[in-house]
């Protein structure tokens, strides 16, 4: 069973480094960091991987719209050399209210992703690329030693953010993974899995890539201490677009813009100690190789709250 922790982006190298450590001892299988307004989180990982000797380490995810696809992937190798090849990159078309801060106008972001994904990949898997698509028009190489780049099973696996059953099928057949974000489980096992699958078979892979699914999680039984701890931490997610199309196609109710009680349940992993590991084994059967959580503390002090929530997992992690 693949446990991991996802910690939002924080200010401090110091702490990210601390987290790596911590994350390892207590059993995980990784640690993704979040990707947001302050440090790079790739250089953050970078720094955090000679600290460590075992988890791997994710970046869940970049913009790929800021990041030219040569630039991502030369990141990617140099992190993976930080990290003995342990580093993963996940990247995502992001959402038009944050690429309209940058000044970008998103356009078409399945096609968008599909190129990206083969580019970068491209240039790990082989060393060099020379790309002729409709998007993206190019020539380049990449020498960096211990990166391992140059083999497919050497290289650090890109993954792509999926939300949708288009960008699933462009997963499947062109990504090393699928990262999802706030999806739950009926909607995993229905329309996420069953499109990753289908993207994989009309690429003509052996296989499906990996599905690693994402989600809060808080040690509470009260509905409302989940509430407070969304409405502080997570309230951005109803107000965006993508995530609310994706909620009403999994038959999650809405409240305007704010976090419903059947979106807590849906996409919140919550309650005592059995009820959590119920909803992670849920996770697993509905097709997740990879369960990260994100854990947050809630009540009158969120900080032991969190420290208590992320011991219980550690031991579901170990057992």
């Amino acid at each position: 069973m693949k446990l991991s922790l996802l910690f939002p982006e924080t200010r401090s190298l110091e702490a990210v480094r601390a987290l790596a450590v911590a994350t390892e001892s207590q059993g995980f299988h990784g640690l993704w960091l979040g990707s947001a307004f302050g440090f790079d989180p790739v250089m953050a990982l970078a720094m955090a991987g000679p600290v460590t000797s075992r988890i791997a380490l994710g970046v869940a995810v970049i913009p790929s719209w800021p990041r030219h696809p040569v630039v991502a992937a030369q990141q990617a190798a140099t992190a993976n050399a930080a990290c003995s090849g342990r580093f993963r990159l996940g990247i995502g078309p992001s959402h038009v209210p944050v690429m309209d801060m940058y000044g970008i106008e998103m356009d078409r972001p399945v096609s968008h992703s599909r190129e990206y994904l083969d580019v970068v990949r491209t240039l790990l898997h082989t060393g060099a690329v020379d790309h002729r698509g409709e998007r993206f028009q190019v020539q380049g190489f990449l020498d960096i030693e211990g990166s391992g780049i140059g083999s497919p099973t050497t290289a650090p696996p890109v993954l792509l953010a999926v939300l949708r059953p288009q960008m699933a099928r462009v997963a499947g057949g062109h990504a090393d993974g699928a990262l999802c974000w706030l999806t739950p489980a009926p909607y995993l096992a229905g329309v996420v899995a069953p499109a990753l699958n289908r993207g994989a078979v009309d690429a003509e892979r052996d296989s499906p890539p990996p599905l690693v699914v994402e989600l809060p999680c808080a040690l509470a039984t009260d509905r409302e201490a989940v509430h407070a701890m969304a409405a502080a931490d997570l309230a951005i997610y109803p107000q965006m677009p993508y995530y609310r199309n994706m909620f009403e196609a999994a038959g999650v109710t809405l409240d305007g813009r704010r976090w419903s009680d059947d979106m807590i349940d849906a996409a919140v992993v919550w309650g005592d100690a059995s009820r959590i590991g119920e909803q992670v084994a849920a996770l697993f059967a509905a097709g997740a190789d990879e369960v990260v959580l994100s854990p947050f503390g809630v009540g009158a002090d969120p900080e032991a709250s969190q420290a208590e929530c992320i011991a219980v997992l550690s031991e579901l992690a170990r057992t």
